[in-house]
């Protein structure tokens, strides 16, 4: 059968979000800039303050050095901080989340092989419980039902052998039918 793909209006746009979690990384995250930025701009004051208070009364040139270059470098120090600080901050809070979303892919990729090799054993709970597990757990326990109830049929429909009469042709086409609602369409 030949399908079209579908265009990117019509299909279907997932978003993936934490709300616990995420609002706490953002609520850190922003107090913190909060934070570096107040003061930066506090250092960058004072050392700006000072070099303007060495250059506010002199009137005549002297062999002291410019002003502009000495506002430049205090600008450039201030920012370099900033980007110092900020480099490592972001990249620990990247590592704080993929270390978050790993603990709850783990369990869920685990579950998942499980489903693929046919294993519907019932599993203890995953030690991290998330929504996203839960959900799978879940299904795995309906799916878990649904293929008990399968084996059952199929056992009936084993022990029937021969079906010379018309009593036991009406229980195997019923464990048929009984079979057919219980598999996926």
């Amino acid at each position: 059968m030949n399908t079209m793909p579908q265009s990117n209006f019509i299909k279907r746009r997932i978003v993936y979000v934490d709300d616990k979690v995420q609002k706490w990384l953002l609520i850190t995250l922003i107090t913190l800039e909060i934070l570096l930025v107040s003061g930066t701009l506090w250092v960058l004051y004072w050392q700006m303050d000072s070099v303007v208070e060495a250059n506010l009364f002199r009137v005549h040139f002297s062999g002291k050095p410019n002003i502009y270059s000495l506002l430049l470098e205090i600008a450039l120090i201030g920012l370099s901080g900033l980007v110092v600080i900020n480099v490592p901050m972001l990249w620990i809070t990247g590592w704080m989340w993929e270390r978050h979303v790993n603990s709850i892919l783990k369990p869920f990729r685990e579950l998942m092989s499980k489903v693929e090799a046919l294993d519907f054993s019932e599993d203890a709970a995953a030690h991290t419980p998330h929504k996203v597990v839960d959900l799978v757990l879940a299904w795995r326990h309906t799916e878990r039902q649904r293929m008990l109830k399968l084996r059952t049929e199929i056992a009936k429909l084993n022990g029937l052998g021969e079906l010379p009469d018309a009593e036991a042709r009406h229980r195997a086409s019923a464990s048929l039918e009984a079979i057919r609602e219980l598999l996926p369409d």
